[in-house]
């Protein structure tokens, strides 16, 4: 089955199913706890499915999941690719970040291009600590963890940059102590894509 297949098929069946029970029961009214069923095929195979308030709700979930999710201004695709993903697993794992920052003018070409963002956990210009530093630390692994997927050129945060240079493993950013709280990295998650 083609990549397309896979990630439109499902969405299509959420808005044939939307569709459907709109259409299905326009006019029709039912008791509490009565049920209709409906079905789809899709290959040979039927699928039936019950329209109860269960199928309402993930029905209503592969609408909503059907809207695009909205960039950063003057990001690259690479670069949106990822906000997506990562805005999709830290909202799923409950560390997204607090605030974001992207684009902007700067001395190295990462934001300037749209080629980065900036996660704040908590306030720039304060250390992350407590579930800020453990909401970062986990957006960090996962953007390390999926670094070939997303064509991340680089990872900084609290001080220690994760890029191909070190295997991945992490190594010191240079010049920086714990007092350069934001330019160090320590109250934000800063990562890049490759052009």
């Amino acid at each position: 089955m083609s990549t397309f297949t896979k990630r439109i098929l499902p969405l299509a069946l959420g808005v044939a199913l939307v569709g459907g029970l709109i259409a299905g029961v326009a006019g029709t009214s039912f008791a509490q706890g009565d049920s209709t069923a409906l079905s789809a095929s899709h290959s040979e195979s039927v699928a039936d499915l019950t329209a109860d308030a269960e199928t309402d709700r993930i029905a209503a979930e592969a609408l909503a999941a059907a809207k695009p999710v909205p960039c950063p201004a003057r990001t690259t695709a690479k670069m949106c690719t990822l906000y997506r993903a990562a805005l999709t697993a830290s909202t799923a794992g409950k560390y997204k970040w607090d605030s974001i920052g992207c684009y902007r003018q700067d001395r190295l070409p990462y934001h300037p291009e749209g080629r980065a963002c900036d996660l704040v956990y908590g306030t720039i210009g304060r250390r992350a600590a407590g579930d800020n530093l453990s909401d970062g630390t986990a957006m960090k692994n996962w953007l390390v963890k999926n670094h070939t997927k997303y064509k991340i050129d680089h990872i900084i945060w609290r001080g220690v940059i994760y890029s191909p240079n070190g295997n991945w493993k992490g190594h010191p950013q240079p010049n920086c102590n714990s007092g350069k709280i934001t330019e160090c990295h320590y109250d934000h998650v800063h990562v890049a894509v490759v052009r």
